[in-house]
């Protein structure tokens, strides 16, 4: 049996999320710390573009920034036209 692709061999690990007010950027994400920081003043749907976008730099670091901005737009779209929103 071949082994699996590396994508394959990654296990799940729960992201934690901080909310912090930033004047510079809507998210981050800390790699090393398997973390990322939202800010709170976003509406829903730009909040679901960014954790997508944030959570894509965590769970795959090999990707371009075009790549995962191209990830979080349409996973934050899908998302939002299936009414996810904020609780």
């Amino acid at each position: 049996m071949a082994p699996l692709p590396l994508m394959a061999r990654r296990k799940f690990r729960p992201i934690q999320i901080n909310w912090k007010r930033s004047a510079v950027a809507w998210g981050y994400a800390y790699t090393d710390e398997h973390r990322i920081e939202l800010d709170p003043r976003m509406n829903d749907e730009k909040l679901l573009e960014v954790a997508a976008h944030e959570v894509a730099h965590i769970i795959l670091p090999e990707l371009d920034e075009a790549t995962v901005l191209l990830l979080g737009r349409h996973i934050g779209d899908v998302l939002y036209r299936l009414s996810f929103r904020r609780g």
